[in-house]
């Protein structure tokens, strides 16, 4: 398992979108760096977070968990059950990723893109 690096990007479609790249493993040693950089950027006020996934080569459960605690931060509208989130979408998870996220279906409730543009579109007010 590697190191772990996320950059921060700005985007702006119909709505403000907060780009994370995320770079390296996401496992139990890093998951923590992944939702500590999310809940920093939603208490300064971003609503929408595209996670950038292109560079992750592996993630593990802990990362799921991080995904879907992200998720949990910015469901401001208190949904529960299954819903497909307006606020977290995923960008060209790939491989072994891609495989586990609908695996375990994650893609049943988060928004997946293998385009930038589209993605970044797809976040509405």
């Amino acid at each position: 398992m590697g190191d772990l690096s996320i950059l921060v990007g700005q985007e702006e479609g119909s709505v403000p979108v907060t780009v994370l790249r995320i770079q390296g493993d996401v496992d139990a040693n890093t998951y923590k760096d992944l939702q500590d950089q999310a809940a920093k950027i939603i208490e300064g006020g971003a609503d929408n977070i595209l996670l950038d996934m292109a560079d992750v080569e592996y993630m593990g459960s802990a990362g799921f968990r991080a995904i879907h605690a992200i998720a949990n931060m910015l469901n401001k509208e208190n949904k529960e059950g299954m819903y497909k989130s307006e606020h977290v979408k995923l960008l060209n998870p790939h491989g072994e990723v891609a495989r586990v996220i609908k695996t375990l279906g994650f893609d049943s409730f988060l928004e997946i893109y293998d385009d930038r543009a589209a993605a970044i579109a797809s976040f509405q007010s």
